[in-house]
């Protein structure tokens, strides 16, 4: 787990490397890159593994810091066969922004007059057949009542009150998704 950021670092370092030396092969430099003085590459014997691999990750943060440097100072060599465009194609001088327009908010508000709405017309037609409607169901039942409703009930289709019947797999699979998707074995007991 320590290792992760080392790696990743190494794997940057080599790739930015990678790519400035294809470029620094494609277009000499008309000057030697400035060169530091080597860092000394001891490490200290009083040093813990940590302070060790500090030093280490400092070293090379300071090579990738080089290289990138090095990098920028050729690729801006790298382009004097292409003249730079004059200044008026590359960018308009003027503005997009406009001076804010001062407006009153103050002033009379014209707005088209209220219709009145009466929902009580409504209303009480709806009351006036809810009453009816409790009415018509609100009388005792008869002997003959019973048997008409009997009747309907037993002339339904069956096939509105029949259960879809399973086969073994579709059962199987139903247990082994339970397994896949219920609660561990170890809760089971606490569900009930």
């Amino acid at each position: 787990m320590e290792f992760n950021g080392f790696i990743l670092l190494a794997v940057l370092w080599f790739l930015v490397n990678l790519f400035t030396s294809s470029r620094r092969k494609q277009v000499p430099p008309s000057r030697p890159p400035t060169q530091r003085p080597p860092e000394p590459r001891t490490i200290r014997v009083g040093m813990d593994p940590s302070q060790q691999e500090g030093s280490r990750l400092e070293r090379m943060l300071r090579d990738l810091q080089q290289t990138l440097e090095d990098a920028a100072e050729t690729q801006g060599e790298s382009l004097p066969g292409f003249p730079l465009p004059p200044r008026e194609d590359v960018e308009e001088a003027a503005s997009l922004e406009v001076e804010p327009e001062v407006r009153t908010l103050e002033g009379e508000v014209r707005r088209e007059t209220r219709r009145r709405v009466d929902q009580d017309d409504d209303a009480a037609d709806i009351e006036a057949r809810r009453i009816q409607a409790a009415a018509a169901r609100d009388h005792a039942r008869t002997r003959a009542d019973h048997v008409a409703f009997d009747k309907q009930i037993r002339e339904e289709p069956a096939d509105h009150t029949a259960t879809r019947g399973y086969t073994t797999q579709q059962l199987r699979d139903a247990v082994v998704w339970r397994e896949i998707l219920g609660p561990p074995v170890g809760l089971r007991e606490s569900e009930k």
